[in-house]
């Protein structure tokens, strides 16, 4: 744990708040700082998540950080690596949350000195609601971590990040970059975009009656808000997810557009086994999934 003494938080927001949470959870007993944001670093401070200010980079100014933890939007990440990351002494390790990794993966080895080390990283785990004022020391448990097989970090300080990962409660899961957008764009994006998607049909012009919006709007119960609780999400985070990684968030809009097009056409034509096939289909692949889940954790403990 001690290996980072210093921390630095650049985007101290939900998962920024909730990591240096999470590490004095862990026993990390060093310093941390926070910065980027109007607001978000001084309420960290006042709210005893952050130790101070990490004014090194607005001042032009070398940062003694050990560890830099990245947790802006997307386009916030690739502009601190873009300007401030010739501030970051020898032998920092630079990692990041960012929700796609393509595109940060491949500014990060240009944009940093060949002196700080940078490991890309996506926590599998957040909320629907942003500030630091969410944050919580139990965001990571049981979340998996994905950390990018392709970086510029040395074998003892991949380690020393993977142990630090594993303190939360997490797991990591090493993968590329190119493999995780494909894969999240599957699992996170388009959840998030349907969720959103569905939050409308109440509100739009569609072919129900205004009375009948009104009706559903009473009747919608917890089905209804299971679905759309994505759709409280903001879209000044995901702008930027939807941007660096449109290319598979567009494929698989097609896909699941497809998908829903033979099930309309099929109950159109009263094809009710179809809809039971989907339902057999839909329950096992999500009895797989929690099996691969728990097993994946029951290997932790």
């Amino acid at each position: 744990m001690q290996k980072f003494a210093h921390v630095t938080i650049v985007g101290c927001g939900l998962l920024g708040g909730s990591f240096a949470l999470a590490l004095r959870r862990a026993g990390f007993t060093g310093r941390i700082t926070a910065c980027g944001g109007r607001r978000s670093p001084q309420l960290a401070v006042e709210r005893g998540i952050a130790d101070a200010l990490e004014t090194s980079f607005d001042a032009n100014q070398p940062c003694e950080a050990d560890l830099v933890f990245l947790a802006a939007p997307i386009g916030g990440i690739l502009d601190f690596l873009k300007t401030k990351g010739h501030l970051l002494k020898p032998g920092a390790l630079v990692t990041d949350a960012g929700s796609t990794k393509v595109e940060i993966c491949r500014t990060a080895p240009t944009a940093l000195p060949a002196h700080v080390a940078f490991i890309g990283g996506h926590p599998m785990a957040g909320s629907e609601h942003t500030g630091v004022e969410y944050a919580t020391a139990h965001l990571f448990e049981r979340a998996t971590w994905a950390l990018m097989a392709e970086h510029t970090a040395t074998a003892e300080q991949f380690e020393a990040l993977q142990n630090l990962i594993v303190s939360f409660g997490a797991r990591s899961l090493v993968t590329t970059p190119d493999r995780h957008d494909a894969a999240v764009a599957l699992i996170s994006h388009l959840p998030q975009l349907v969720a959103s998607t569905l939050a409308t049909l109440l509100d739009a012009e569609h072919d129900g009656a205004v009375a009948e919006r009104a009706l559903a709007q009473q009747l919608a119960a917890t089905g209804w808000r299971d679905m759309t609780r994505l759709a409280g999400s903001s879209f000044s985070v995901w702008r930027d997810i939807v941007m660096t990684n449109q290319p598979n968030v567009t494929h698989a809009l097609s896909v699941m557009i497809s998908e829903l097009q033979a099930l309309q056409e099929a109950l159109a034509q009263r094809d009710f086994n179809a809809a039971r096939a989907l339902f057999d289909q839909a329950n096992q692949s999500v009895a797989e999934h929690r099996a691969l889940q728990y097993k994946a954790f029951d290997k932790m403990t």
